[in-house]
């Protein structure tokens, strides 16, 4: 069997101009981390260094005040563009009216969006299911994720990346949500990318048969389980 390498792309939840612990996305409960391997601090400027440092160059970054709409930590984009980063961008739903760059996408969350009419603003755009184990949040409520990848593939929408984003798994490392996956890949056969609830690497042996283009990892990363920024299965 052909090996394969799959990227690692670390997260930086930014909230109040620092990097905090993301849980099962409950934004209430969110604190900046204080015991991370990478900094002995929150800073932002202080991660991204780090993770330069270590090899990584694509970067996902979620401006949690912007997506709340109580302010915007834009700066920490900036740092990382200018350190020389690949950004993916969550803004929330301001990403929509904002131009991708040459380094720079923004992540349109379904989150942002009414289903199924608005499905079509994904066109072209990094997209991210945003899930609740095997449901994904809209605006207008949730969805069964087999009927809304099959209206994504219906409709012709062509997102530039799928990412599919278990917020029930986020920061708990019990592992990757492998159901969720196969309903995706059962109609969608795309780029794509998940994230929540990596145990570490010697899971990603096992989301072979997924094809993904790369894992988004933020817990793992932070306790010292993974430090490279691909893997080679």
């Amino acid at each position: 069997m052909a090996r394969r390498v799959i990227n690692i792309i670390p997260v930086l939840d930014i909230m109040g101009g620092f990097v905090v612990h993301a849980i099962r996305g409950e934004r209430d409960n969110y604190k900046p981390f204080t015991d991370s391997t990478l900094c002995s601090n929150a800073k932002p400027t202080c991660v991204i260094d780090r993770l330069y440092y270590l090899g990584f160059r694509t970067i996902y970054i979620a401006d949690l005040d912007s997506i709340m709409g109580i302010g915007s930590n834009r700066w920490v984009i900036d740092y990382a563009l200018h350190r020389g980063f690949r950004v993916y961008a969550d803004v929330g739903r301001d990403g929509l009216s904002l131009m991708d760059g040459e380094n720079l996408h923004y992540v349109i969350g379904t989150e942002y969006l009414m289903y199924p009419q608005e499905l079509r603003l994904i066109n072209n755009r990094v997209s991210s299911l945003d899930l609740e184990y095997e449901r994904v949040k809209f605006m207008n409520g949730t969805y069964e994720l087999s009927e809304v990848v099959k209206s994504i593939v219906r409709t012709g929408v062509t997102p530039r990346a799928l990412l599919v984003i278990n917020l029930k798994y986020v920061g708990t490392m019990q592992g990757i949500n492998r159901k969720a996956l196969d309903l995706v890949r059962a109609s969608y056969n795309g780029p794509l990318l998940v994230g929540g609830g990596l145990r570490g690497a010697d899971e990603i042996q096992e989301l072979i048969k997924y094809n993904l283009d790369g894992l988004l990892i933020a817990t793992a990363l932070h306790r010292g389980f993974i430090r490279a920024p691909s893997i080679t299965v």
